[in-house]
């Protein structure tokens, strides 16, 4: 198709004009006008014609938010406070104690860095 031979309108600016000229109608029935009138246009066109421009809508990123942290991170801190119940056996702490035995090297340095951890507490609580 040569250039300039195209309507000087996108199908999408048809779609949202026409639909901000009947804000009642729905998108089965936005389809069906313009399709009487001689536009090509399908349920998608008309979808994302409707849904307009994802720069200019705040807020929907996607993601974690700046500033929020892991939760295994989280939890893998509460296990090492010595406030933690010793009984509490959820799948975040579990998660949490398997982080720290791997990242000690071996369940058994594991366990001597939480007795020198305790024996410090000992010392600096008093």
């Amino acid at each position: 198709m040569k250039k300039g031979t195209k309507s000087s309108t996108s199908t999408s600016q048809i779609v949202r004009d026409f639909a901000a000229n009947n804000p009642t109608l729905k998108a089965s029935e936005i389809i069906r006008e313009l399709t009487a009138q001689g536009h090509k246009v399908y349920p998608a066109l008309v979808s994302q014609a409707l849904r307009g421009p994802a720069d200019k809508k705040p807020g929907k990123k996607r993601g974690r938010k700046p500033g929020t942290k892991n939760k295994v991170v989280a939890a893998a801190r509460t296990a090492k406070s010595p406030k933690a119940a010793p009984t509490d056996t959820s799948f975040g702490n579990l998660k949490a104690a398997a982080d720290f035995i791997r990242s000690s090297g071996s369940a058994e340095s594991a366990l001597q860095a939480i007795r020198d951890y305790q024996k410090i507490a000992a010392l600096v609580n008093g």
